[in-house]
């Protein structure tokens, strides 16, 4: 490859395979593949052999891969993907090939096994993905980007915001001021819940009207340059009652006290146990994680949970993002993606949280 960023990265993941006792990897995902070669398409198979990489793509991908991608080996397949995979392999003599066991549709798998009798199979689980997980300066331009322009956007659209308005038209709304910041939305659609409806963590809008005083969840984001944002805030139009008011406060003062644990060399369980405690205290609490990382897709690893302990190490960038769920009452949330650091954290967007919008 021409891009030294790129090429870089593949000597890495090189030394990875060695250690993996593989002789040559193949992926499907289109975020490793991005990560590895710069190609922005999809639906195409990553070849890795003897260090060397091969884009194994269809007629319509030929020629975006090689403006994405200068110098990259791509090979269009006429017949089947599989068979083109093959070949490669035997050519370089390749025996040991690695798969990425936890993305393979098991279809495929049995597809490449047909394909490829003269090589052993080898599952292998996050290679691409672990050095994914620190994000370089590149990277972190594009998510402060990302950011930035999702700051925009939401602040945009909250001057439209008003009770009477369907969760669906706030929605809409968002992603017309996403395309006026120069973003992209991202992967999927903003979550807008409101009312009882704010207690479905995942409450996509709906037809429902806001009413007045009532809080409306909002968990959003945009693409830029390949890397995406995450937030989430929960607003009103007009003033909630003195119970939301009270909780809305005590959530604050849980998910803050989450944002001063997080510094290279905390324990990302500790963070997550701190927050719950915190909020056990006023009897509340969540069902789901507490956040995760975010890089070419919304959710990647390492993550703030229960069952999973990860040292934190700085250019990791990670969501804090408790919330309270009262079925058929309520929900409320709130959530600041940060960049970790060795004396703290940054986060990525300068957007306030005051529940009550006033204008």
């Amino acid at each position: 490859m021409e891009n030294q960023y790129y090429q870089k990265r593949v000597v890495q993941f090189a030394e990875i395979m060695d250690k993996a006792n593989i002789d040559a990897f193949l992926t499907m995902a289109a975020s490793n593949q991005r990560y590895l070669t710069g190609f922005t398409g999809d639906e195409c198979f990553l070849l890795i052999v003897a260090g060397e990489p091969h884009l194994v793509v269809d007629s319509r991908f030929t020629t975006q891969a090689h403006e994405d991608s200068p110098g990259l080996d791509v090979v269009e397949y006429s017949d089947h993907w599989a068979s083109t995979v093959a070949s490669l392999l035997a050519k370089r003599h390749a025996h040991w090939l690695g798969f990425e066991r936890v993305r393979i549709p098991f279809a495929q798998l049995e597809t490449i096994q047909a394909a490829t009798s003269f090589a052993t199979l080898v599952p292998t689980k996050d290679l691409v993905e672990s050095m994914r997980m620190v994000k370089d300066a590149t990277e972190l331009k594009l998510i402060k980007t990302a950011g930035h322009r999702a700051d925009i956007a939401f602040r945009s659209m909250l001057a439209h915001f008003k009770a009477g308005m369907t969760e669906n038209e706030v929605g809409a709304e968002f992603e017309y001021q996403v395309s006026k910041a120069k973003a992209r939305g991202t992967r999927f659609a903003p979550v807008v819940a409101s009312g009882p409806r704010g207690a479905l963590p995942h409450g996509f809008a709906s037809s429902r009207v806001i009413q007045k005083g009532e809080p409306v969840v909002i968990d959003f984001g945009v693409e830029y340059g390949g890397y995406l944002s995450d937030c989430t805030r929960t607003v009103a139009d007009g003033e909630p009652s003195k119970e939301i008011v009270d909780t809305y406060a005590r959530l604050r003062v849980a998910q803050q006290v989450g944002l001063d644990m997080v510094r290279a060399g905390v324990s990302s369980r500790a963070v997550d146990t701190a927050v719950r405690a915190k909020l056990a205290e006023d009897g509340l609490g969540f069902g789901h994680n507490l956040g995760h990382s975010v890089g070419l897709e919304i959710h990647e690893d390492p993550r703030f949970s229960p069952f999973s302990d990860t040292t934190l190490a700085p250019g990791y960038v990670m969501t804090v993002e408790p919330g309270v769920y009262i079925p058929n009452h309520f929900g409320m949330r709130i959530e600041d993606t940060v960049i970790v650091t060795d004396k703290g954290c940054t986060p990525i967007t300068d957007l306030g949280k005051d529940l009550v919008i006033t204008r």
